[in-house]
């Protein structure tokens, strides 16, 4: 694996992670300047703020192939120069429609960047034994740029504009490029056991449950027809049970049929798109809520919530190295969903008045201590499972496959929670209009964010005993 620069092979597989992470969170706070500028609704606010991981989740299902048959410093190659190009489109997007088509590309360009450069750190690692450290480190630089990322965003906004975001994006990938062209070479001659082809059918149903299942949330946002909303969801709900079917019988599939047929990676992979819907939808609300509500600069928005860095690197890294002794993590996931439950409660307590700065802050810290606990458990527990059940020449192929399957689940809730966000806040009676008050939230209705978020945390907490519920643990003694 070891380039030219053996030294640097590590620092250029964490540089490619840093452009996927940055792509979904630096964006998070140009999203109001974005929907302003370029006069959004919110269907469009909502579709821009998940064209990323819309197309990013699926596509992840196919890199483990290509990866095996081309190598995987080539596809990583290839899927950086594809983000830098989309990246500069986006730069220079005039429209609403050129900007989301800008997204959806730089999602694709982005789908490897993520199990790509994790397979090839724990292959680093491999050699020394050391694979619990690289999961470690992977994981809390996917939380230390998801918190610190929003500071970037909001500096680059304030001080020229959202534009610059994503040209900051296109020089981080290119630099990127040129690292791992410089540091990473091709391991030894390809394998020779059989090669199963792309399964088509099985991303193209993925990637249809999940339009079809946005469209579904998006709906109360636009208008209240149930006919409507009943049917798409119908729709997803059926795609999602042809796709797990599909997986089940062939083993081949675009899923990893082995992380399903397990207690502990099956939980995990429940446990990941609430985790991140919930995280998603936390921030498209607060940093509307703060740009609007607030009156608050995108800087100055992002420093609110910077308190999150901090708790979601420490506790991602404590939770992959607790789970990486012979643990399920079933509490740690619990415990971090808990986590952010409480934020959004107590960021969603004023009623009738905003929330204090210092107490929205503080429930920011909250929802990044959940995030760093839960991935870092559900993550692990993924990972182990594959590089485990594998032998030493596969680990790699398949521990990429594991990743690419638990990587997707958690963007696709990702892209789901600014619809969710949008449909929690026409369910609690405040249907989009024209607002110009100051007391406006994100989808520029009065004070709908705050009960919003108290719904979206009740839903958490519930969720958190569902996926993680003691009848789990009675299930494993037994």
């Amino acid at each position: 694996m070891p380039g030219r620069a053996p030294c640097l092979a590590p620092f250029a597989c964490y540089a490619a992670l840093l452009c996927g992470a940055l792509a979904i969170a630096s964006v998070t706070a140009a999203v109001p300047a974005v929907a302003a500028d370029l006069k959004m609704g919110p269907v469009r606010t909502q579709w821009f703020a998940a064209a990323y991981q819309l197309t990013c989740g699926p596509l992840q299902l196919a890199v483990s192939r290509f990866a095996d048959q081309y190598g995987a410093r080539r596809v990583l190659l290839v899927a950086l120069a594809a983000f830098a190009a989309a990246s500069l489109l986006a730069t220079a997007a005039t429209t609403a429609a050129v900007l989301i088509a800008a997204r959806l590309v730089q999602g694709a360009g982005g789908a490897a960047l993520s199990p790509v450069s994790l397979a090839l750190l724990l292959t680093l690692r491999r050699r020394t034994e050391n694979e619990p450290h690289a999961v470690a480190g992977w994981v809390s630089t996917t939380a230390a740029a998801s918190c610190l990322g929003p500071v970037l965003g909001g500096l680059l906004t304030s001080l020229l504009d959202w534009r610059a975001v994503f040209g900051a994006l296109a020089l981080l990938a290119t630099a990127s490029a040129g690292c791992a062209l410089h540091a990473l070479g091709e391991p030894g001659p390809p394998t020779t056991s059989p090669r199963h082809p792309v399964d088509i059918a099985g991303i193209t149903l993925c990637t249809a449950a999940a339009v079809t299942a946005l469209i579904t949330l998006t709906t109360p946002t636009v208008t209240a027809s149930a006919p409507a909303q009943a049917s798409t969801g119908l729709l997803a709900a059926t795609l999602i049970g042809l796709l797990v079917f599909r997986t089940r019988r062939g083993p081949q599939g675009a899923l990893d049929a082995g992380l399903l047929r397990q207690v502990a990676t099956r939980r995990a992979l429940l446990v990941l798109p609430a985790l991140f819907c919930a995280n998603s939808a936390f921030t498209f609300l607060t940093y509307f809520s703060l740009t609007r509500a607030y009156g608050l600069s995108p800087l100055s928005a992002a420093l609110v919530a910077l308190p999150a860095a901090a708790p979601a690197v420490f506790t991602a890294r404590l939770a992959a190295k607790r789970t990486g002794e012979d643990r399920d993590g079933s509490r740690l996931m619990r415990t971090g969903l808990l986590c952010i439950a409480a934020g959004m409660l107590i960021s969603g307590c004023g009623h009738r008045h905003p929330t204090p700065l210092w107490l929205l802050s503080g429930a920011c810290a909250l929802v990044g201590c959940g995030l760093g606990l839960a991935n870092g458990s559900a993550m692990t527990v993924v990972s182990r499972s594959r590089s485990r059940s594998r032998s030493r020449s596969r680990a790699s192929h398949g521990t990429a496959q594991a990743v690419a399957t638990a990587t997707m689940s958690a963007m696709l809730g990702g892209a789901a929670g600014p619809a969710v966000a949008g449909a929690a806040v026409a369910l609690v009676g405040h249907p989009p209009r024209p607002c110009g008050a100051s007391a406006c939230d994100a989808l520029g209705t009065p004070l709908g964010t705050q009960p919003a978020l108290l719904l979206l945390g009740l839903l958490t907490a519930a969720s958190a005993f569902a996926l993680t519920g003691r009848r789990h643990e009675r299930r494993r003694q037994r």
